[in-house]
């Protein structure tokens, strides 16, 4: 899976898709490097820069709830016993799982969690799995525990990394999304985020997309009325585990 995705992201294929879109367009190619970025001002360095991490965290949590998300800190210790209260407390009877590797679980002390949650059905959003099975797991869930890298203190927003383990999917077809993040993933802005992508593309990292996460669906389009869960989960909790 992963040879083919790196193959979809092939500098050949890239070539291929602009070439297309100039030949649609009418219009010549230009290079990045003819035309550099010039910012217009330093505000996003500047951003929360004089916050000190508890202020940034005290920011992100804010920001959060504004967004109608539940923020939600514990030591690794302790988030086993959070996860299966929260799925008690809730009647959790299908939860969806990302299918990465068992040294993931192990970081956030949750090693042989998922085996004793509580909960009736455990199912595993898996790489060896088709799209229709992973997705009708996903509609069938009533919470999604999944991974994020980073939580953004100015917007209350989590990003999440597309992947075989874990797919677009995961995160908007079950009822509930639960995001675990490192405390160490708390950043001031989304640029902050993207850079640390930067890097770590330049380190390997492959993917289609990072999917932001600003809280549970949200719409406002019916009558000006903010309505929660239209198109997608209805609770959305950022689990923030301090780094071992």
């Amino acid at each position: 899976m992963s040879s083919l995705l790196e193959q979809a992201n092939s500098k050949e294929n890239r070539e291929q898709f602009l070439n297309r879109l100039q030949k649609a367009s009418g219009r010549k190619r230009h290079q990045l490097a003819a035309h550099p970025f010039k910012p217009l001002n330093d505000l996003p360095d500047q951003l929360l820069a004089d916050k000190s991490p508890e202020e940034l965290y005290a920011e992100a949590v804010k920001n959060s709830e504004s967004v109608n998300a539940t923020v939600v800190e514990k030591p690794a210790a302790e988030v086993a016993d959070y996860l299966r209260q929260l799925a008690a407390k809730k009647n959790i009877q299908n939860l969806l799982l990302p299918g990465v590797d068992q040294a993931v679980w192990d970081n956030y002390g949750l090693g042989d969690w998922y085996q004793h949650s509580g909960v009736a059905t455990v199912n595993t959003w898996s790489p060896q799995a088709d799209r229709m099975t992973n997705e009708e797991y996903a509609n069938q869930a009533d919470l999604a525990v999944g991974m994020a890298d980073y939580l953004i203190a100015s917007t209350g927003t989590v990003t999440v990394v597309n992947s075989p383990a874990q797919g677009r999917g995961f995160n908007f077809l079950p009822t509930r999304f639960l995001a675990i993040v490192p405390k160490s993933g708390l950043v001031r802005s989304t640029r902050e985020a993207v850079e640390k992508y930067q890097h770590r593309f330049t380190d390997g990292l492959a993917t289609s997309a990072i999917t932001f996460i600003s809280g549970p669906s949200n719409s406002g389009d019916i009558e000006m009325e903010l309505v929660v869960g239209v198109h997608g989960p209805i609770e959305c909790t950022y689990l923030v585990v301090a780094d071992r």
